[in-house]
């Protein structure tokens, strides 16, 4: 499962930004365990400075639990079109679709989130439309891959975007 927090400013004023929400699957080690969901609880006490969730793409491993913990963070949802999509299916069975706001992102789309400037970066996956994540903050720069694959011709969407 991904759930990964990135925070910017002082401890008493720090803001956040989740990447990517998903669950994963159980197996032989968890008996009668079908899914599993992250553990929000630090971060929940700190919901109110979330300034956003960006999902990098549709696998379940990213965006599975979204519908779950939603409503124990309650920030805006940022996604490309074919994520926003899912997304809103899975949002609709939990009763959810008129509480959330769900912001759909261009692909190589930019949105700025408090001390937070987020690049959707094209990759190649096995599902449409993977992203990773350029988050320029005043201090630097990190990369959040999402999950990709270099492939010179994939057969649905566009290759790695490497410049």
């Amino acid at each position: 499962m991904n759930f990964n927090l990135y925070g910017y400013g002082p401890p008493d004023r720090r803001r956040w930004i989740v990447a990517d929400l998903g669950v994963t699957f159980g197996g032989q080690d968890t008996p009668g365990v079908d899914i599993i969901l992250p553990d929000p609880a630090w971060i929940e006490d700190h919901a109110e400075d979330i300034l956003g969730i960006v999902l990098t793409h549709a696998h379940e491993d990213h965006i599975g639990a979204v519908a779950w913990l939603w409503p124990r963070l309650r920030a805006p949802l940022y996604a490309t079109p074919f994520t926003a999509f899912l997304l809103r299916e899975k949002l609709r069975e939990r009763n959810l679709e008129d509480e959330v706001e769900l912001n759909t992102v261009p692909l190589g789309g930019r949105i700025v989130l408090g001390p937070f400037d987020v690049e959707m970066v094209t990759l190649t996956h096995s599902i449409p439309e993977p992203n990773g994540l350029v988050i320029r903050t005043p201090l630097g720069v990190v990369l959040h891959t999402g999950d990709w694959k270099i492939d010179p011709s994939p057969l649905l969407g566009e290759v790695t975007d490497a410049g």
